[in-house]
């Protein structure tokens, strides 16, 4: 009987992950279930993260989610473009919180100039696909792919 509710609450946990994951288990997800490990890369010269995701983050892999986190621009030429678990001013280059508190965003073509109103560090809700990178040396562990803008919230 043990050996039936084992299974059963194992099912249902894997039937909630095929749902549009939320704002607090996907920071959860991203903050606690993978561990990243520095290794040097030859091609630039440089110490960089490899990622080892958890069983749940692998489950969520190509899925929808939905995210709130801290707008930051990536380069000059304003088309890349970062959400944070914490503002500029905590970001993982300043304080060493790790790579796994920022997500690289693709932006939806027709939400492009959505974006580049915001300014940086203000507070936003986005959803779009997740994509997990433990390969691509040139892109962030997590890539949410197809960004639509949902609003600003501070």
């Amino acid at each position: 009987m043990k050996f039936i509710g084992v299974i059963l609450f194992w099912v249902l946990s894997l039937n909630s992950i095929g749902q549009t994951l939320n704002n607090d288990t996907v920071w959860d997800l991203f903050l606690n279930d993978v561990k990243v490990k520095y290794r040097f890369s030859l091609k630039y010269q440089a110490m960089l993260p490899k990622a080892k995701f958890g069983d749940k983050l692998e489950a969520a892999n190509g899925k929808e989610i939905t995210i709130n986190g801290f707008y930051l621009p990536g380069d000059m030429t304003g088309y890349i473009f970062v959400l944070s678990n914490s503002p500029s001013i905590q970001c993982f280059f300043c304080s060493g919180a790790g790579i796994e508190t920022i997500v690289e965003m693709n932006i939806k073509k027709d939400e492009m100039d959505k974006f580049k109103k915001l300014k940086t560090d203000d507070y936003i809700a986005i959803k779009g696909k997740l994509r997990l990178n433990n390969t691509d040396e040139e892109h962030l562990i997590y890539i949410v792919d197809d960004v639509e803008f949902i609003k600003r919230i501070k």
